[in-house]
């Protein structure tokens, strides 16, 4: 008997899909998770890494998620747009508006504000000026003088920001791929096997080491993308596949299990479930509005509640300040910045 599955190229609609409340939903986690750490000063007692015996925390699940969701769209986006010059330019626009706004507020704002070493040391010290150098994504920095200093998670104002670099190299991966024609299944497949492997037997503390396992959730998220007409949509498969993660998590393999399984699931619930909550999800995209405010805002509350503060605490108290600040920035920032979009380029 012939099944009526649907697969993900049949679903695939920019609009009618789960993935703005998906991810807003990572970013939350990476801000849970996120709350241990900066009212602990550890996150040895986050839960999901007790749950997975050490093996990922909440913050290391949403970044995946992000990674896999960014892999499918980007892929996406580079074939839609008309030349690299248009891609590139859709890029910086999302990226750069909401995150130059944020930095100079964090440098001339809250850094003359939080600091405990007065205005003119602040503004004198070559670290306050270095901390522009974040511009540039590849040279991050995280601490301004005398910011934070004392709290239980000292000196970082935005640890959050690390994965920009990633995320934009591998923007330049894509950009490379396709300009060479090698966007492709028969390309993108053994790449992504060899960088599978590579991240399972490099050592962490090699300095290329997250290139490769980031990037292993990006690429899955491109081989979605190509062979989209052949994965189908099944609510029995994605309980599978939830089984089979959880069981391999178990047996102490819960990161290849999440490439492998949670991948199906994210896209399961973003294609295969109907748009929830559809009227909030329509109001935009607020997810990475929500990734990069909330860090430097926990860092606030845990340093107002020092002597206070917990784990809830901080996530409860920041999290709806930070979706508010993010409301606002989507609206202000990045949804204006987003229509430069539609100027035609000449080249």
């Amino acid at each position: 008997m012939k099944n009526n599955w649907k697969s993900i190229g049949d679903c695939f609609n920019s609009r009618e899909n789960n993935f703005d409340l998906i991810r807003l939903i990572a970013a939350i986690l990476v801000v849970f998770s996120h709350s241990y750490p900066l009212t602990l000063g550890s996150n040895a007692s986050e839960p999901f890494i007790k749950l997975t015996n050490g093996q990922e925390t909440f913050g290391g699940l949403g970044v995946s998620i992000f990674f896999i969701i960014s892999g499918f769209l980007i892929t996406y986006s580079f074939e839609r747009c008309a030349n690299v010059y248009e891609y590139f330019r859709n890029r910086i626009l999302r990226i750069y508006p909401a995150l130059i706004v944020l930095i100079l507020f964090t440098v001339f704002i809250l850094g003359p504000i939080l600091t405990t070493i007065g205005g003119k040391a602040y503004f004198s010290n070559p670290a306050t000026l270095r901390y522009l150098e974040s511009f540039m994504l590849v040279n991050m920095q995280y601490s301004l003088p005398a910011v934070f200093e004392n709290n239980p998670y000292p000196n970082a104002v935005n640890g959050s920001l690390w994965t920009l670099w990633y995320e934009f190299f591998f923007y330049i991966v894509v950009a490379v791929l396709g300009s060479l024609k090698m966007l492709k299944k028969v390309v993108i497949v053994p790449l992504f096997l060899l960088v599978l492997f590579v991240a399972y037997k490099i050592d962490s503390t090699v300095a290329v080491f997250q290139y490769f396992e980031l990037f292993k959730y990006f690429s899955m998220g491109m081989i979605v993308y190509l062979f989209r007409d052949d994965i189908k949509l099944n609510r029995y498969a994605a309980l599978l596949s939830g089984i089979a993660l959880t069981l391999l998590a178990w047996s102490g393999y819960y990161k290849l299990g999440f490439i492998l399984c949670g991948t199906y699931i994210i896209f399961y619930l973003g294609f295969g479930v109907k748009k929830v909550v559809k009227k909030f999800q329509e109001k935009g995209d607020f997810s990475y509005g929500m990734y990069i405010y909330a860090f430097p805002i926990q860092q606030i509350v845990s340093l107002l509640l020092i002597d206070h503060i917990t784990p809830f605490y901080n996530f409860v108290i920041a999290t709806p300040i930070t979706l508010a600040i993010s409301i606002f920035s989507w609206y202000q920032i990045e949804k204006k910045s987003l229509q430069l979009k539609k100027k035609k380029l000449s080249v």
